[in-house]
């Protein structure tokens, strides 16, 4: 060659060297993706061309003591949005503007929702729970705006509406903290978990493992075909010793009164079953899901989560009255028949404490002083007694302090007593305290809980049981199932014949006395009445009451509160009375005819289909 054309031997090693390297490199890249990546790079690629829709597992359901389901789940619709290629705002907008006439939604707000779908190239869920004419609607929709679809998914759903709804709680969704907290648990943003009750405390157990579907989408979105499935793992089922009837009857009873505000609570008092919580107002949890976004809005504004059943402290009033009565005849200090005779006032220290029969009940002794509910009989009793010894026998049927049963905002109450006195750093303590006390007036608070436990503990002589409301989980996972017994917290050192007087005289209160409103003829019930003093304006209202089938053990335990309702006999008792009529299975005489039929269950979803395709006292 001659000089000028040759090309010199090192530049074309280097030249080789270069084209060879390249050829290494590329050729690692492509096994690195090939073999090592191999499983990113198909995801990818079907990312390219799928959505992943989830659908939200059956959540585990909560069922009475009878089977019956109280909480469970229905099929609804959802509309997703499935953001195709090249989407513009433009494009977006009228489907914004179209969206929000058939929502009520602000098409501003739904506008955002497209474009951050479009921007995260992923499926979003833009309504919920839609009802059925609505989903008929929208999909209309489908055939003019490619990617808009209907999927069907399980919802929590309560099928007697505003049942137990303090106890049961409602289902909301989740503040950013929570939603970090429950992330790693398999919670999506827009999870819906249990905000209040006992849907709150059994979370864990009842939220299943949501499933889905990979959907293969053309450019414009629009679902082709199922690419895989992924299924669902349903919740836990808790079962409750709550009884439908004997809740049905407390929360209808409540709302019928008057005011339409208290609590009732229902206790077996053989093992401490929780029969029934009623607090009143209450509200309907269906309406926390609903699509409507005034009704929730509304539902929210409106929602009272005080639970009178174990929140409200209230004076006892006379349903304290067989408490100082059992400590008296335990005691000694009074027989059953000494008599003490009634002016309708009572004198002592230069101050006068009236009857709250003016007139006087005259001369009477232990049984009719508890039937007329007398106070000048138990101001006597209670000085006999005295303060201590009430105070000593009220903490042993447990005042005073909580039950600790799991719920929140529990409230503990307050006992009025010479000792509680002492602790708090008064060291004084007066006849008229114990007068006050004697009648349960004075700082003496106690909740409907408080006293339903105690009145369980009049009926089987003496054992304080910890309420139960909760019988068994049984674990959608196969695990075996947990099982809660039965909790004995103390015994009430009475003597026997003062249990026999007690129990004789709780009878004739409702036989011939002021709890004739709680009479059912066939069954022995024994109750009594009480009228709570209220500065704030008119007295509340209480009944407590046990029944029981003749030669059978009481089996049912009642206390009904009802705030501002005067008097017990009249506004309480015919409350207790549905109850009672509801755990026997007894018609209920004043109950509307012909009775409201009961819903209709819902089955439990199977696995989930495809989205739609293209005067007394």
């Amino acid at each position: 060659m001659s000089r000028g054309g040759a090309v010199p031997q090192e530049r074309l090693e280097i030249l080789w060297y270069c084209i060879a390297a390249a050829g290494l490199v590329l050729g690692l890249r492509l096994a690195q993706m090939q073999l090592v990546q191999a499983e990113e790079w198909r995801q990818a690629a079907e990312r390219n061309r799928s959505q992943m829709i989830h659908q939200n597992a059956p959540r585990g359901r909560f069922y009475d003591r009878h089977g019956e389901p109280v909480a469970t789940n229905a099929p609804a619709f959802s509309l997703i949005f499935l953001p195709g290629k090249d989407r513009r705002r433009q494009d977006l907008k009228p489907l914004a503007d179209a969206l929000s006439r058939e929502l009520d939604r602000d098409p501003e707000k739904l506008l955002e929702s497209l474009e951050q779908a479009v921007r995260e190239e992923s499926a979003v869920r833009l309504a919920e729970n839609l009802p059925t004419q609505a989903m008929f609607r929208l999909s209309e929709l489908k055939t003019i705006y490619p990617g808009v679809d209907l999927i069907v998914e399980a919802r929590r759903y309560y099928p007697f509406g505003r049942f137990a709804s303090h106890l049961l709680g409602y289902m909301g969704k989740m503040d950013s903290g929570e939603w970090r907290k429950r992330k790693p648990l398999g919670y999506r943003v827009d999870s819906r978990t249990g905000r209040m009750g006992l849907e709150n405390i059994f979370e864990d157990e009842l939220h299943g493992r949501d499933g889905g579907l990979r959907m293969e989408v053309d450019a414009q979105g629009r679902l082709k075909r199922v690419i895989d499935k992924i299924p669902f793992e349903a919740g836990s089922n808790v079962h409750l010793t709550i009884d439908a009837a004997v809740q049905r009857a407390a929360d209808d009873g409540l709302r019928g009164t008057s005011t339409g505000r208290g609590g009732a609570v229902a206790i077996d008092p053989r093992n401490g079953d929780l029969l029934a919580m009623s607090s009143q107002p209450d509200f309907d949890p269906n309406a926390f899901l609903s699509s409507d976004k005034e009704e929730v809005q509304s539902t929210i504004s409106e929602l009272s989560e005080f639970n009178n059943a174990i929140s409200g402290a209230y004076p006892p009033g006379s349903t304290f009255k067989p408490i100082v009565g059992l400590a008296a005849l335990s005691e000694g200090r009074v027989k059953p028949d000494d008599s003490v005779f009634c002016p309708g006032h009572f004198e002592i220290g230069g101050r006068t404490f009236l009857c709250w029969e003016h007139k006087g009940h005259k001369r009477v002794s232990w049984l009719m002083g508890l039937a007329l509910s007398c106070d000048v009989y138990f101001y006597t009793t209670g000085l006999k007694v005295g303060g201590a010894a009430i105070e000593r026998y009220a903490r042993a049927f447990g005042l005073g302090v909580k039950t600790n049963i799991p719920l929140k905002h529990e409230k503990s109450g307050h006992l009025f007593g010479p000792e509680t006195r002492k602790k708090s750093g008064r060291n004084w303590w007066y006849d008229g305290d114990t007068l006050n006390l004697a009648i349960g007036q004075g700082e003496l608070t106690v909740t409907p809980l408080q006293m339903a436990i105690a009145t369980a503990a009049m009926a089987n002589r003496g054992s304080v049981w910890r309420p139960r409301y909760m019988e068994k989980i049984v674990y959608a996972d196969g695990r075996p199932d947990y099982v809660q017994k039965p909790e004995r917290l103390g015994v009430v050192p009475a003597k026997e014949a003062a249990w026999d007087e007690v129990q004789r005289a709780l009878e004739v209160v409702v036989t011939s006395g002021t709890g004739g409103g709680a009479r059912i003829p066939g069954l022995i019930v024994a109750g009594k009445t009480g009228t709570a003093q209220n500065p704030h304006g008119e007295d509340h209202a209480w009944f407590v009451a046990y029944a029981a089938k003749p030669g059978e053990p009481a089996s049912i335990a009642i206390a009904v509160l009802v705030e501002n309702g005067g008097h017990g006999g009249a506004t309480a008792a015919p409350v207790a009375r549905r109850m009672i009529l509801a755990h026997f299975g007894l018609p209920d005489p004043s109950a509307p005819k012909p009775a409201a039929p009961k819903p209709a269950a819902v089955p439990a979803p199977g696995p989930l289909p495809l989205p739609v395709p293209g005067r007394l006292r």
